[in-house]
């Protein structure tokens, strides 16, 4: 190797940067200071031993051969301590052997390698040719040397502290390679920091540890000791980056799941606590399951060896444990993660609900295993709340693990109980998922083709009942589920009857079994009501009769769902009726007996508008909160603007939406559709299938601003809303029926409001650069629409019930509350507040507006923004006192 002129490269540096302080007027800024210093101290440390001392001392010398500018001459001191510590550092690294392997040796030698590799120039500089150049390179050259000669003791120290995730440095992965070339380097504390990655994967540098890593899980293995956590990040890296170094052993390692999911953690507890015996048939199912995971649906041979090791480990016992772990499947995380984003440096917590999709192909069979054991409503319970966890989207990264839904819903098709087509039939109007939504519709249709009726029919028969009323005693104490709107809960009484918060400590000491499955239970109810409400809502743009014994059975008489059917209005051939008090009832009250061939059908406003005004005064004077409007629905009707453009309708154009919450809004609403970005590709617009009329819906939209990053548009522009027959058969719209226009119309009004910048209190400034003020403005505070036209109305009932209601009066869009420090003016359609006179901006997100809202009769449920205006009023009429800082600084201007 050639010795670098340690004279010539410091010249060279000295030179460099006396031009660069002549430049800034002699003067150098913070960064040229530490770099002048620290570029003095590795040529004067890495010269010679015997040349070292008389370059400092030249360059210390006023009358040396080394020109110093002032500021360099102020850095002198700093220059020569950093100087004589790299060279008193080299001195040790290069001294001999460890005596007798002394501890202080290696503390000495290992503080001397972290000082040698702090100090190395960057790479960057080795490519200058100049002898400051050259000296680079020598300087790299020997420190190789220098860490490849140290004892391992020294080397596995300076390993351990260099290799540390989500840390970068110049030249990590030379270090590593040489560390690691002289052999006898323990993995352990890496194994330890591997623990809490997502995967191994933090820039170049960590490709030199793969390995490395596997040969530290495997020998740590053999010894007998267990480094879980880093084994479920080597099987993890195995998905992520498809490394092909990990085979068949690497697998079987125990334990066989990867910890830090709450269902894994919990088998692998349960499995370490058994026999031996009993423990190892465990292990061996568990690696078969993995065996077959990369198939849709488990072979013949696969099934007949899980039957076999199904009999090894006692079916009973199989699905009492597996029952046991699958309700904790989805939950959230119980060891954190961090994970790379992008570079070194540059970290982010691994999102707590993603699946990890080692165990997903450990779970996939698992579930196809229990699907060839008698099945269980526990089991088909949790394969439903499976399903829809698995198909939750988690912010950044799409559905958690559509593999995990898929096979989920793939083993309740398969599975013939009451309880899994019950399942089916609530996924079916849960998931948004397209994929896991085919495998349900598909199931659902495979169940109707074998019994030889409808869907919808399959769909509403398979409703259960969950045992309602539901009502028993655990101990001394007695519940009963109550189902309150679309949600359901649990009272509970004490032995004198009171009605008391929360079960005594007793029962939930004694009976903690039956708490878990009453609570499931209960959950179950509630989701089951919100999928029964959703898709009852939807039947009003279906043409969907009913014999009056289907209706009776499926609906008004079925336990769960008449919670919700005899709060709705009906028309029985022609005749509209509703349950009021204890009998079905026409508008007037009289008592109405239906005939036995008639036929049902849900009653909609547009066909019989002239009796809306009766039926809320019906719903009024029975105290009957709808779950849904229908009474109070909008009508939208053709207006002569759409009928002079034929076969479009510019209603709901040029309106400004925030993507992501019309995306949402599409999913609940049944709407197909596409996530636009700004790549110059054409995307298909957001479509809603109308079968029953052999129609479809578009409504055109466009991007206007991505977010930067991923190109994905973050706002939309609505165009055109259109009707067409087949694919591209535009259809005039005074053809489509009443009903469809109108609740298709509603359903983009609902996309505009909810989704619009304008009924958003944050954009209140305009969004990016203002340039939406006024399309805020107007659409805050502008002419109410249908929806918002129907909220004024059910205000101006309910405000005069109200304590406040002498405070409060009424304009042509806004409810004006009179406070004690202002007078607010909140819009009836986007809930926006303005101070009057002069018409100040006031804003208050809903989760600011603490004041409680009264318990009275609403008319129909699920308008939020009605309670968010009352809430906004009650709170604003005792202005007084407010207590949130942010709303005090807005009425303090």
């Amino acid at each position: 190797m050639d010795t670098f002129d340690p004279e010539q490269a410091l010249r060279d540096v000295v030179t460099a940067f006396r031009r660069r302080s002549e430049r800034w007027e002699n003067a150098l800024n913070d960064t040229d200071q530490r770099d002048f210093v620290d570029q003095v101290a590795v040529v004067c440390g890495w010269a010679p031993a015997s040349t070292s001392p008389t370059l400092l001392a030249a360059l210390n010398d006023p009358s040396g051969p080394y020109d110093l500018a002032s500021p360099q001459i102020e850095l002198l001191p700093e220059a020569t301590r950093q100087a004589e510590l790299l060279s008193s550092a080299i001195a040790t690294l290069d001294g001999a052997e460890a005596l007798d392997g002394a501890e202080a040796d290696h503390e000495r030698r290992v503080a001397a390698a972290m000082t040698v590799i702090g100090s190395l120039p960057r790479h960057h500089n080795i490519t200058s040719e100049s002898s400051w150049g050259a000296a680079c390179r020598e300087m790299w050259e020997r420190v190789e040397q220098i860490l490849a000669a140290q004892p391992v003791q020294v080397r596995q120290r300076v390993f351990d502290a260099l290799v540390v995730p989500g840390q970068d440095r110049d030249g990590l992965s030379m270090f590593i390679r040489v560390l690691l070339s002289g052999g006898g380097l323990n993995g352990a504390v890496w194994l330890d920091r591997l623990g809490g990655q997502a995967w191994l994967g933090f820039g170049r540098w960590s490709t030199s540890l793969v390995s490395f890593t596997r040969e530290s899980l495997q020998a740590e293995h053999l010894a007998g000791r267990s480094h879980p956590a880093a084994l479920a990040t080597w099987r993890r890296t195995r998905i992520e980056r498809a490394y092909s170094l990990m085979g068949e052993y690497d697998l079987a390692m125990w334990p066989l799941v990867n910890v830090g999911e709450q269902w894994a953690d919990r088998a692998v507890a349960d499995i370490e606590a058994m026999p031996e015996g009993r423990r190892s048939g465990w292990q061996t199912l568990l690696a078969h399951c993995l065996l077959g995971a990369d198939k849709a649906r488990p072979t013949a041979a696969w099934q007949k060896s899980a039957r076999v090791l199904l009999d090894a480990v006692g079916v009973d016992e199989f699905t009492e444990r597996l029952d046991d772990w699958l309700p904790l499947v989805g939950l959230p995380r119980s060891l954190p993660l961090r994970m790379t984003t992008c570079c070194p440096g540059h970290v982010d917590d691994f999102p707590p609900r993603l699946a990890d999709r080692h165990n997903v192909g450990v779970l996939w069979g698992l579930l196809w295993a229990r699907a060839m054991c008698p099945p269980s409503e526990e089991t088909l319970r949790s394969l439903g709340h499976i399903a829809e966890r698995a198909a939750r989207k988690v912010p950044g990264h799409g559905p958690s693990s559509p593999k995990l839904a898929n096979v989920a819903v793939a083993v309740l098709v398969d599975t013939d109980h009451p309880a899994a087509l019950a399942q089916l039939a609530r996924l079916a109007s849960r998931l948004t998922y397209k994929s896991t939504l085919r495998i349900v519709e598909k199931g659902l249709t495979k169940h109707a083709e074998a019994l030889g009726i409808g869907r919808e029919d399959v769909e509403e028969m398979a409703l259960p009942g969950f045992g309602l009323p539901l009502a028993d005693k655990l101990g001394d104490s007695s519940y009963e589920v109550e189902v309150r709107g679309v949600d359901a809960a649990v009272v509970w009484r004490n032995p004198d009857g009171k009605v008391v918060k929360a079960p005594p400590a007793q029962v939930r000491k004694d009976h903690g079994e039956e708490l878990k499955e009453l609570k499931a239970t209960v959950a179950d109810i509630g989701a089951t009501l919100i999928g029964t409400r959703d898709r009852l809502e939807g039947l009003l743009r279906r043409d969907r009769a009913w014999t009056v014994e289907q209706w009776r059975e499926r609906f008004l008489d079925h336990p769960l769902a008449r919670t919700l059917a005899r709060r709705l209005i009906w028309t029985v051939d022609g005749v509209a009726c509703c349950w009021g008090s204890d009998a079905l009832r026409t508008v007037d009250d009289t008592v109405f007996e239906p005939a036995g061939d008639a036929t049902v059908r849900l009653w909609h406003p547009v066909d019989d508008p002239t009796t809306v005004l009766a039926w809320r005064d019906f719903l009024a004077r029975h105290t009957i909160t709808q779950p849904f409007k229908q009474a109070h629905r909008e009508q939208y009707l053709l207006t002569d603007a759409e009928r002079a453009t034929g076969t479009y309708s510019n209603r709901f154009a040029a309106h400004i939406v925030r993507q992501h919450r019309l995306i949402a809004l599409l999913s609940r609403r049944g709407w197909s559709h596409v996530r636009h970005r700004n790549d110059g590709a054409s995307y298909q617009d957001p479509w809603l299938a109308l079968p029953d009329w052999e129609l479809r819906a578009v409504l055109h939209i466009a991007g206007i601003e991505d977010q930067g990053d991923d190109l994905m548009f973050d706002t939309m522009g609505t165009d055109q809303l259109v009707f067409l027959r087949g694919e591209r058969t535009p259809v005039p719209l005074e053809e489509v029926p009443a009903v469809v226009l109108s609740e298709v119309m509603r359903d983009v009004d609902l996309f505009v409001a909810a989704a619009g910048v304008g009924n958003d209190p944050n954009w209140y400034d305009g969004g990016p650069q203002g340039r939406h003020r006024d399309y805020w403005s107007q659409n805050s505070f502008g002419d109410l629409s249908p929806p918002a036209q129907t909220r004024r109305e059910v205000l101006a009932e309910l405000i005069p019930r109200l304590a406040i209601a002498d405070r409060c009066t009424f304009t042509d869009r806004f409810l004006e509350v009179r406070g004690d420090l202002h007078t607010y003016r909140i819009h009836c359609g986007s809930g926006n507040i303005l101070i009057a006179p002069e018409d100040r901006y006031l804003c208050i997100i809903p989760d600011s507006a603490k004041a409680k809202q009264p318990e009275m009769y609403l008319p129909f449920e699920g308008d939020s923004r009605l309670g968010e205006i009352i809430s906004k009023a009650l709170l604003l009429a005792a202005d007084k006192k407010i207590k949130d800082p942010v709303i005090l600084r807005q009425l303090a201007r």
